[in-house]
């Protein structure tokens, strides 16, 4: 009688916890197809989550409104994505911020903007520079990023150099030589391509913890700090754009725009592709 009720007792343990063993099981090969080196990405990057500049202390994420006045001698530029909704573009030509304009065109392995090629096509038409940008994801090849992103901008009709977005770590699971080469692979493809060196984009700290080592310095870079003083990266380094803000206005533009602007003696020409 004792055995028995042991062996009942255990089978029902064992019963509940098989549901518990399969959904752990699920989920393991949930992150082990994430780290695919082909893993298709389908949503955008996360506004405000774990893609996001950093910022040194509270309060400082403010309108561009309160930068103007000490910032009005450097050429200003704006980067916009389909969170900006429907752009006027031929008002935002009037606007002195927009000196230069990125335009979001992919991320991953296949997501595209949906309003990349509009916002391109009348942001050239307005008379402003225009060049485009994306979204790179450490959990896909930097060969898929690549084709992915050349394959949907028209790299001849781009004025300014191209950017790629790095501000995702890696995760837990992905070793700094695997994420360091999905970005060298793209990287250096996109700079056999178009014959130039993309912009990196990323925050201070992000630069700091993984640009820092010297690998990169040939690379111009836009940095992401939204401060009232212009960032300091690790060992002085050098950079051509300091985003300054993420709540900035133009003219054209409903609700926030990101602004940024040239430091120091830098000037439009670096960035300029054609």
């Amino acid at each position: 009688m004792t055995n028995f009720r042991s062996i009942f007792i255990i089978s029902i343990g064992l019963l509940l916890l098989l549901p518990l063993a399969n959904a752990r099981k699920k989920n393991l090969n949930i992150n082990k197809t994430s780290e695919s080196v082909d893993f298709i990405y389908k949503e955008p990057d996360p506004i405000p989550c774990n893609a996001i500049p950093d910022r040194e202390s509270k309060g400082l994420l403010l309108p561009s409104i309160f930068f103007s006045s000490s910032q009005s001698n450097y050429t200003h530029g704006i980067d916009i994505s389909h969170h900006q909704g429907d752009i006027i573009w031929a008002e935002v030509a009037t606007d002195p911020n927009a000196g230069y304009i990125f335009v979001k065109a992919t991320e991953g392995a296949n997501f595209v903007d949906r309003n990349y090629k509009r916002n391109f096509k009348e942001a050239q038409k307005a008379g402003l520079k225009v060049g485009s940008y994306h979204f790179f994801r450490p959990n896909v090849s930097g060969e898929v990023q690549y084709r992915h992103f050349i394959n949907t901008i028209d790299y001849m009709k781009q004025d300014l150099l191209p950017i790629i977005d790095v501000e995702i770590h890696p995760s837990r699971r992905m070793s700094l030589t695997t994420f360091y080469m999905r970005l060298d692979i793209l990287l250096e493809s996109v700079t056999k391509k178009i014959g130039k060196r993309p912009i990196i984009y990323t925050g201070k700290n992000f630069y700091n913890k993984y640009f820092a080592n010297g690998k990169y310095d040939e690379y111009p870079f836009m940095i992401a700090s939204y401060t009232t003083d212009e960032p300091v990266l690790k060992n002085d380094a050098d950079y051509i754009i300091w985003q300054y803000t993420a709540t900035g206005t133009a003219r054209g533009i409903n609700g926030d725009v990101d602004i940024s602007r040239l430091r120091g003696n830098h000037t439009l020409d670096e960035i300029l592709y054609r």
